[in-house]
């Protein structure tokens, strides 16, 4: 009888385990938006507002964008606390999409970007760590907060996650004005915009609606990984739509996020209701 109770209380243990927030993976998530937010804010820009006069060096439907959103005369950003509610997401092309949450912080001064998701596979928990840390981009996957199930990292990685946070800056555009990121005029609706850093360069193109909406993001420039066989690059596009009021600003209230297949799109993250608070600190996470 002893032995059945040492399993049960080794099993309570395990299950109270499981269920309780944070982990290792979430700890070091925790230090990286740590170390952008400390880094960042000494390079924080001395503009304090978004002005006509400032944003009158981007292309005109960049600067319809900024003024459908209701930014100008609002204070100018230095990072971005996004949260996506509502979300399904698909571990790869073919697999069931699970229900997760995510959320993720963005920066200007430099393009860092750490997201971070939870979910369940078969009810054990999954945590993934999805980051850019000053040009050092990484993946990092783990099962029930202990076993890793992947980890990426590399020039690939590097150059995914620069063109990723240029496609997050719909919701946060005071990383449009930055020196790093270029822009040029492709027809009435399209423009491409090239963001670099640390020598690692990747493009973009924004599509726009008649109202000068932002409503797609199309790149040619991300990695797709191939089940372990190394990576290849894959057209890789986000869509935005219902744009709606949110603390004074107007912005997409859905987005997806797909990758285009031989055998057709693949859509592996779509949200629906997306959270967004701006010139966030530690204390805010």
């Amino acid at each position: 009888m002893l032995w059945i109770v040492i399993v049960l209380i080794a099993l309570a243990i395990l299950v109270v385990y499981l269920a309780i927030p944070g982990g290792k993976l979430w700890k070091q998530y925790l230090t990286d938006v740590k170390i952008s937010l400390i880094e960042t804010n000494r390079q924080r820009s001395a503009q304090s507002l978004f002005t006509e006069d400032y944003v009158a060096k981007l292309p005109t439907l960049i600067r319809q964008h900024i003024i459908n959103g209701g930014y100008l005369g609002k204070p100018f950003m230095n990072n971005m606390l996004i949260y996506f509610h509502n979300t399904k997401f698909r571990m790869s092309a073919g697999k069931t999409p699970i229900k997760i949450k995510f959320m993720q912080v963005n920066f200007v001064s430099r393009p860092d970007r750490h997201a971070f998701l939870t979910g369940r596979i078969a009810g054990i928990p999954l945590q993934a760590k999805d980051s850019m840390l000053d040009g050092f981009g990484s993946m990092t996957g783990v099962l029930a907060k202990l076993f890793q199930l992947f980890r990426s990292t590399g020039s690939e990685m590097d150059q995914g996650q620069l063109i990723t946070a240029l496609a997050d800056a719909v919701y946060m555009p005071s990383l449009f004005l930055q020196e790093y990121v270029s822009w040029s005029v492709v027809d009435d609706h399209t423009v491409e915009g090239e963001i670099t850093w640390k020598s690692v360069s990747a493009k973009g193109r924004f599509t726009f609606d008649n109202n000068g909406n932002i409503i797609r993001f199309d790149t040619n420039d991300r990695y797709m990984d191939q089940n372990g066989k190394g990576s290849l690059l894959v057209p890789w596009y986000v869509t935005y739509s219902d744009y709606k009021e949110q603390n004074g600003y107007r912005q997409p209230g859905s987005v997806s996020v797909n990758w285009m297949l031989p055998d057709g799109d693949d859509t592996y993250f779509v949200s629906d209701h997306i959270e967004v608070h701006y010139s966030i600190n530690e204390a805010n996470l």
